[in-house]
């Protein structure tokens, strides 16, 4: 379960997505920092400027992805003339995005959206993930990632129900518990 805890990159991510200026990425992190620090990969809790550090490190490079990457090679030969090791990997890379479909509801429905809830069809939460039909596998992960991130699935009518059982052109209500 640890990739399902908000990390620098994936927070970069949802800044991105949701187009926040300077100021609102600040606040953002702040009020994730201090609201939601359960949520947060454990290599950041009680280390605010480090998440603050790396989330901007990552906004900057996902914003600006060819140009940095073009200028690598230069990077890693200066760091191996003062004798260091740069590990590629550690700094570049493509979030795999499985999973940011739900962190990106939590973040959205907890600090961006003023009703607290969206609505959305089945069809279409299967469709952030690429699929078009329900699988067992899938809808477990699905449940895994409504339970950890605290969201409720819910008909109209705010009655709660389970992914497995409604019909894929159903419209469920998602909201924090």
């Amino acid at each position: 379960m640890i990739e399902l805890f908000y990390d620098s990159q994936a927070l970069a991510c949802f800044i991105l997505q949701n187009e926040l200026g300077q100021r609102a990425c600040m606040d953002l992190l702040k009020r994730v920092y201090e609201e939601d620090a359960e949520f947060l990969h454990p290599d950041y809790r009680g280390h605010e400027k480090a998440l603050v550090s790396d989330v901007l490190y990552w906004v900057d490079y996902l914003t600006d992805k060819v140009t940095i990457d073009r200028e690598f090679p230069a990077i890693e030969k200066d760091f191996s003339n003062t004798g260091h090791m740069l590990v590629k990997e550690n700094i570049v890379s493509e979030y795999p995005g499985f999973d940011m479909f739900f962190m990106s509801m939590r973040l959205k429905l907890r600090f961006l959206e003023p009703r607290g809830y969206t609505r959305l069809k089945l069809r279409t939460l299967l469709k952030g993930y690429g699929y078009k039909r329900r699988t067992a596998a899938l809808v477990e992960h699905i449940r895994d990632c409504i339970y950890f991130y605290h969201i409720e699935p819910a008909l109209r009518g705010g009655e709660a129900c389970d992914i497995r059982e409604i019909d894929i052109d159903d419209m469920i209500t998602l909201r924090i518990l």
